[in-house]
């Protein structure tokens, strides 16, 4: 089982990411954008240092539909974003905002935004939510663009992982989020903890001869 943890402005630094690494953590998912306007200011400084210790590192964008087109955020998305290195994470959708979207237009918003990420960067891209939210959609299908979805499922969130409940139309998950209350070594406070099963369903490039 694979350890992961991710990381926004809202945890404070500096952060020690030879100890995360040591820890034995395979990778970060940071936080790059937020909607139309927010760049997260910790992204560049912290995904280098992150991968100078070789960390897998992988960047996130939390969706703010309300606000702009799918394309424009997935644009500003991508610039901040950069490169998707050989051995970087997926990049992920954060979706746990309608903004005032009905589901059927939310489902469209999130495939093309999907779709966008993949033709700028040439991976594909995860979705993150929580079994509230993408049940209180009723979707009967996945966006089918995407990577898979990274499910955010705390259950009592006292720091163990206590299985994920996969929301329909999900049937399987890439990665499991199971408490906001963790802690590790090089962190400050708390932080959010994630499983996945394989190398191969997390990295954006394959795992062929990668650590």
């Amino acid at each position: 089982m694979l350890k992961l943890i991710d990381l926004s402005n809202n945890n404070p630094g500096p952060i020690d990411f030879g100890a995360v690494r040591r820890a034995g953590y395979f990778g970060v998912w940071m936080k790059v954008t937020e909607g139309t306007g927010f760049n997260d200011p910790d992204w560049h400084v912290r995904s280098r240092a992150a991968r100078m210790v070789r960390l897998h590192v992988g960047g996130y964008h939390f969706a703010r539909p309300g606000q702009s087109s799918p394309q424009e955020q997935a644009r500003r998305f991508c610039d901040l974003l950069g490169k998707v290195e050989r051995r970087d994470l997926y990049p992920v959708l954060d979706l746990e905002d309608a903004g005032g979207l009905s589901p059927v237009s939310l489902h469209v918003w999130a495939r093309n935004f999907l779709s966008r990420v993949h033709e700028r960067t040439g991976v594909r891209c995860l979705t993150y939510s929580g079994p509230a939210f993408i049940e209180g959609q009723h979707w009967t299908r996945t966006f089918g663009t995407g990577a898979g979805l990274w499910l955010a499922d705390y259950g009592a969130n006292d720091g163990s992982d206590h299985g994920p409940h996969v929301p329909p139309p999900w049937r399987k998950i890439v990665a499991h989020q199971y408490t906001s209350v963790g802690t590790v070594p090089g962190v400050h406070g708390h932080v959010d903890l994630s499983h996945a099963r394989a190398r191969r369903t997390v990295l954006a490039h394959g795992s062929r001869g990668i650590i």
